[in-house]
């Protein structure tokens, strides 16, 4: 079978070309496990704005890569060969056994894609006949133009029974660890050197040690909230902030602009990369210097920022110079509403339907595809939860049905249904998450936000943050060794709970994921 390979390096990170535990970089490991495939006849790479060194192979240079530029460029490459492998530049674990038994697998069942399922994304590369490839082309003009790693995947399925697929299912699944071994991101290149260092270099061993190591996978923090403005309009029945944070329709504490700025600096210090919720505990359209706030996240280019808000309190022409100013495409809105009608609206969050809806309208209109509407799945509100989802479904796509949580014990149980999972897992928010307060305290994570349990503070020095990060550490520790309790495999996924912090065991947030 001719194979041609291509690799892409479009939107590669200066981390890829960085040596791994000692050794090779990413890239070079990329370019090693693609020499060693059997039936290569040639190899491309498609080259962004990052140079790479010349090599055994042609490079097909852009300065920015579209989805469709990148399936144009792979047509071409495809071009003679029985089948096409691709494959992404910073990923070192590619793993050249798994390759060829799918490359034998694809001649022998004559698939035209084919791909691998419940590994970590970072093992295993996708194959493709290159005569789909106009086919997947057009499919793929409805999505949007930017290049992720599940793109072909996601432009096949909007036809996918047109396709002769070949899955290669991985003997262990992995899928719930949302791992990317990959050197894109500080965060990801540290993932990889920890497993590196601990002896994974292929599927198997990965499969192997990661389940054993779990605690080299809290890398650093992809999501931060902060808490920006102490007051709020309204004193929500689901929310857990009026029974903690006094009288919070009167208070008017603002984080300053320069403490705020601060915290950003460090969060771009620590993790390069990372997602700013201004909406920790608070409204963030009371601030005194909203629009600066704002301006502080979109003035890093690394950062992406959520507002989440009741909706009320905001000028809309801030909002609208937020937009103008590059807003749109580094800022996701939340509107919480939580009902349907006004009455139960009044009910479960006070006044001011009118102004809210209002306002999510205004928002869908000046962030298009990134100004969501919320509700909070409860006893109190199931009986309007499909209208809510139909009604707003027709004005937007960006519907968000959200889990109730009781808030580390705060609140009462309200849940429609239990959608934890049958054992114990470490929680995600301790793995992914850093929660600050308006005075800057880091406590142990957002729905504990009142407890004792305090990781540092922010604000008292350069690397206040980095030391509240690392002080969690330990808390993580202990969810993986709870989560083991009782597994005599010594693998995560046991029901023990023994030794898991005691605000943690009746939280049953743990499952769930920011970013």
């Amino acid at each position: 079978m001719k194979l041609a390979a291509f690799i892409y390096a479009g939107a590669l990170s200066p981390y890829a070309l960085k040596p791994i535990a000692g050794g090779s970089s990413a890239y070079e490991r990329c370019l090693d496990f693609v020499s060693r495939l059997p039936g290569l006849e040639r190899t491309v790479v498609a080259e962004g704005r990052l140079e790479l060194p010349d090599g055994p192979y042609t490079k097909v240079r852009r300065e920015a890569w579209t989805l469709d530029g990148l399936l144009e460029a792979m047509d071409e490459a495809g071009r003679g060969a029985d089948a096409l492998l691709f494959a992404w530049a910073d990923e070192p674990f590619l793993d050249s056994a798994l390759a060829a038994k799918m490359l034998g697998d694809f001649k022998r069942y004559r698939a035209e894609y084919g791909f691998a399922d419940g590994y970590p994304i970072g093992l295993a590369a996708e194959i493709l006949s290159p005569r789909v490839i106009p086919a997947i082309r057009s499919l793929a003009s409805a999505l949007p133009p930017g290049i992720n790693r599940a793109s072909l995947f996601t432009a096949i399925q909007k036809d996918i029974n047109a396709f002769d697929i070949e899955t290669d299912i991985a003997p262990l699944d992995l899928r719930e660890l949302r791992l990317e071994l990959a050197c894109d991101t500080k965060r990801n290149a540290l993932l990889v050197e920890r497993l590196a260092g601990a002896g994974v270099s292929d599927a198997a061993s990965a499969l192997e040690l990661i389940p054993r190591n779990l605690e080299l996978l809290r890398s650093l923090p992809a999501f931060v909230q902060v808490q920006i403005a102490s007051g709020c309009p309204q004193a929500c029945r689901l929310c857990a902030y009026p029974l903690f944070g006094g009288d919070i329709l009167s208070l008017r504490r603002d984080m300053p602009r320069e403490d705020f700025a601060s915290i950003l600096d460090q969060v771009v210090e620590l993790c390069d990369d990372a997602v700013i919720d201004i909406s920790l505990w608070g409204e963030p359209s009371m601030h005194a210097d909203i629009g600066g706030m704002v301006g502080e996240v979109l003035s890093r280019p690394s950062l992406s920022l959520i507002i989440e808000t009741s909706g009320l309190g905001w000028d809309h022409k801030v909002v609208e110079s937020i937009a103008e100013g590059g807003g749109r495409g580094r800022i996701d809105w939340v509107v919480s509403l939580d009902a349907w009608s006004p009455e139960l609206y009044a009910e479960l969050r006070g006044p001011g339907y009118e102004e809210a809806v209002g306002f999510a309208e205004l928002l869908i209109g000046l962030f298009p595809g990134r100004a969501h509407v919320q509700m909070v799945r409860s006893r109190e509100n199931e009986a309007e939860l499909e209208v809510f989802w139909r009604g707003w479904k027709k004005r937007t796509d960006q519907v968000i049905v959200q889990k109730y949580s009781r808030q580390a014990g705060l609140l009462p149980e309200r849940k429609v249904s239990d959608l934890s999972p049958l054992a114990r897992r470490p929680c995600w928010h301790l793995k992914r998450d850093l929660s600050v307060l308006v005075d800057g305290t880091v406590p142990l994570c957002r729905d504990f936000s009142h407890g004792d349990i305090v990781l540092g503070n922010a604000l008292k020095s350069r690397a206040g943050l980095a030391e509240a990060w690392a002080a969690g550490d330990r808390l993580h520790a202990r969810h993986i060794e709870a989560c083991r309790a009782g597994d005599p495999a010594g693998v995560a996924g046991g029901s023990g709970a023994s030794c898991l912090p005691a605000p943690c065991e009746a939280c049953d947030e743990y499952y769930t994921y920011n970013a």
